[in-house]
C-alpha cells in the first residue's frame, strides 16, 4: 500500500510539473520571439515627396519565379511571401536614385535597394547607375487571389521627388 501511495504521489508530482512552463535564459527567450517575427519591411521612401511626369528607368526582373514580367505574364502563387526584384534609376539625373519603393495595388512598400548592377551599367554605359538594383520580399498573406498591378518607384537622385514606372499586371492564384 505504501508503495501505491509512493507511486501515486510521483506521478501526480510529475503531471503538475508538465504545466509550470520551463524557466528559459532570456537571451533564449528573445532569440526565440525574434524567430518567430518575420522581417520588418523597410519603410516607404516616397511618401510625401511630389511625383515627377517623367517614368522611371526601371526592370522588374522577377516576381517570386516568374521571370521577366514586363514581357511575360506573371502568374505567382498567393498567400506565401513575395519577392520582387528588379532596378531602376531617376531619369531626370541619370543617376541612382535616394531610394526605390515597390507599389503593389496602390501601396508603397520600402525595398533594399541600392544594390551594384554591373549589367545596369554595361548597358547604359554609365557608372552613375550600377547601385539602381532592388528587392523586397512582402510577407505571406500580403498578396491575396487575383489580378494584382506593381509600380517600381524611384526616389530621386536629390531626394525630392519620385518618379513612378509604367504599371504591370500579374496573377495570384
Amino acid at each position: 500500500m505504501k508503495a501505491a501511495l509512493l507511486l501515486a504521489a510521483i506521478l501526480l508530482s510529475a503531471v503538475g510539473a508538465c504545466d509550470r512552463p520551463k524557466p528559459r535564459p532570456a537571451a533564449a527567450t528573445a532569440a526565440l520571439a525574434s524567430a518567430a517575427q518575420p522581417p520588418a519591411l523597410a519603410p516607404a521612401a516616397s511618401i510625401g515627396l511630389a511625383k515627377r511626369p517623367e517614368m522611371a528607368v526601371f526592370s522588374l526582373d522577377m516576381i517570386n519565379t516568374a521571370a521577366d514580367p514586363l514581357n511575360n505574364p506573371a502568374r505567382i502563387t498567393a498567400g506565401v511571401p513575395t519577392t520582387f526584384s528588379g532596378f531602376g534609376f531617376d531619369p531626370v539625373a541619370k543617376a541612382a536614385g535616394k531610394a526605390i519603393d515597390v507599389v503593389v495595388d496602390g501601396a508603397a512598400y520600402g525595398t533594399t535597394c541600392c544594390h551594384d548592377r554591373q549589367d545596369v551599367s554595361a548597358y547604359y554605359e554609365t557608372d552613375a547607375v550600377t547601385r539602381s538594383g532592388f528587392r523586397v520580399t512582402l510577407p505571406a498573406g500580403t498578396i491575396k487571389p487575383g489580378r494584382h498591378t506593381v509600380v517600381v518607384r524611384v526616389v530621386s537622385a536629390d531626394g525630392a521627388a519620385f518618379n513612378d514606372s509604367a504599371a504591370l499586371s500579374f496573377d495570384a492564384q
